[in-house]
């Protein structure tokens, strides 16, 4: 993390999202830039910044954004419905956060890792409701970025 965040990164980080949640897919550097009118290098470059903060996770030696927290950019075992769209949440963790940035009610579709059973969720009111099951996290939340992806 050698440089800072710009304001510049931070609009783009916005745009990110914005782009995120009405497409249901990450917009690349490209994207980014045609829309925010800057050279798509300096857009990649932001991408990386970004990426290097952990403010989003680009998918391992590409620009392609995999993660921008809580969304997923590839299919996931956690489908989150919210209206009419549907989303890639990364975790469990994750797809309660779908609903609570997006201040929305959501249903929850999940395959549980250790049985692969079907379970789904919702989240009505800023509510979870759902039978209870245990969610288990393979490493302290300290060390999630040790290997995002794993966790």
């Amino acid at each position: 993390m050698n440089e800072n965040l710009t304001g510049q990164d931070w609009r783009i980080r916005l745009y990110i999202y914005q782009f995120f949640v009405a497409h249901g897919r990450p917009p690349s550097h490209d994207e980014a830039a045609q829309h925010l009118r800057l050279d798509p290098a300096e857009a990649r470059a932001a991408y990386h910044r970004l990426h290097d903060h952990h403010t989003l996770f680009l998918e391992p030696g590409t620009n392609a954004i995999r993660m921008a927290n809580p969304l997923s950019a590839v299919p996931t075992d956690f489908r989150v419905y919210v209206g009419a769209m549907a989303y890639w949440a990364n975790c469990a963790w994750d797809s309660l956060g779908i609903p609570a940035m997006l201040g929305a009610d959501a249903r929850i579709e999940a395959t549980l890792a250790h049985s692969s059973e079907a379970v789904s969720y919702t989240v009505k009111n800023g509510v979870l409701q759902a039978d209870p099951f245990l969610v288990h996290f393979s490493l302290p939340f300290a060390r999630w970025y040790d290997n995002l992806l794993h966790t």
